[in-house]
């Protein structure tokens, strides 16, 4: 996994990440967010594990279900965390209500609970990015469940 590291402004950072296909994609995604996140002295302790469950489910997601290749950026500007998977499938992902008998089937209901804002974009070029955003300091901060339109393009 290649991982991109770039603060792009005093107040704005950001990490991109290569994702491989592979069991393990999923736990390397989480560990390398986490560690770049953890180094943000804006982003509380709350939302740097929230960050990490999303990162988790969405970087599942696209290697589950998505099409290859597939790109984790993760954005810390204006108070909020943008965690955004691509990838060029063109399935949409399907937001469940599983019952208990199920051992599948959650992961878009976990991102739906933590993350302030999510949805998914599809490109122009072909496939699709799925994001979520969380402020980043979960205590101060609403929460809002309207999904905002973000460029999906250059991901």
């Amino acid at each position: 996994m290649m991982t991109e590291r770039s603060r792009v402004a005093a107040d704005a950072f950001q990490i991109d990440l290569d994702l491989h296909p592979g069991v393990h994609t999923p736990t390397a995604a989480r560990h390398a967010v986490d560690d770049a996140v953890a180094q943000l002295p804006e982003v509380d302790e709350h939302a740097r594990q929230n960050a990490s469950l999303l990162v988790t489910e969405l970087v599942t997601n696209a290697v589950v279900h998505g099409s290859p290749p597939s790109r984790l950026r993760v954005q810390a500007a204006g108070g909020r965390l943008r965690i955004a998977v691509s990838d060029h499938g063109s399935r949409p992902p399907v937001l469940m209500h599983p019952g208990p008998e199920l051992g599948h089937g959650r992961g878009l209901l976990l991102v739906s609970t933590l993350a302030a804002d999510w949805g998914v974009e599809y490109r122009a070029r072909g496939g699709k990015v799925v994001w979520a955003e969380l402020p980043m300091e979960t205590a101060t901060s609403p929460r809002s469940r309207v999904a905002v339109a973000h460029p999906a393009e250059g991901l």
